[in-house]
């Protein structure tokens, strides 16, 4: 009888939550700029502070580093990826393109019933969101590619938005000196072209609001950082 050759188990569920679990709850550091851009990471602190050795943090380290949010540092380390002045513009132009596919997606798909659960976003009161106007505006420009049914498309917008949290997180010392309800008007607007199919107009809208925004957070930026 042939001798099977051993197939390799794979990680125990428990490792593979705890690799996902570190890569998680470091993500969220990072994107939240509770690890500020620049911020030195060193391996043996975060297995410290997770109780875990240093294998599931190199793992997530390297998962980061894929992402674009952490950099390695020959013989010196990890390092929160800094914020550049170029990269936000691109970012912007990226964001710009999608958001425009996604409104002929929503026309063409969303029903009536889910395009009347945008109306939500046509106020804001800040004591109704927690973490203020960022976690408000975050969770409508998430709720559109939902409504887009590309899964695709809503993945990368999606990845997209929560790595450019960090630029509106650095900036919002200067963002909060602007009227939120300006912003707010714009999203109902945008909910306004959308519930009437207007597919053009919505794409109109959605181009000039995020360009707005591009425009907002990198002249912030463009004080904060050297262009790169």
């Amino acid at each position: 009888m042939p001798v099977l050759a051993a197939v390799p188990s794979s990680p125990e569920p428990s490792a593979r939550l705890l690799r996902e679990q570190v890569y998680e709850e470091l993500r969220a550091d990072i994107i939240s700029c509770r690890l500020a851009p620049g911020s030195e990471i060193r391996e043996g602190e975060l297995a410290l502070r997770f109780g875990v050795s240093k294998s599931p943090v190199r793992d997530a380290l390297m998962h980061l580093q894929r992402e674009g949010l952490v950099l390695t540092l020959p013989r010196q380390g990890y390092r929160v990826a800094s914020i550049s002045l170029s990269d936000v513009e691109d970012m912007f132009h990226l964001r710009a393109a999608l958001e425009r596919a996604c409104m002929v997606r929503i026309v063409r798909h969303a029903t009536d019933e889910q395009l009347r659960t945008l109306d939500r976003f046509r106020r804001f009161v800040p004591a109704e969101w927690e973490g203020g106007f960022v976690s408000y505006n975050r969770a409508f420009h998430r709720s559109l590619p939902e409504l887009a049914r590309n899964a695709r498309m809503r993945d990368h917008l999606t990845d997209l938005i929560d790595q450019m949290e960090r630029a509106v997180l650095v900036s919002v010392s200067n963002v909060k000196k602007g009227d939120p309800q300006s912003v707010v008007r714009e999203h109902g607007e945008l909910i306004d072209a959308l519930q009437a199919r207007q597919t053009r107009k919505a794409e109109r809208i959605a181009e000039r609001h995020i360009a707005a925004a591009g425009k907002r957070v990198s002249q912030a930026i463009s004080r904060m950082v050297v262009p790169g």
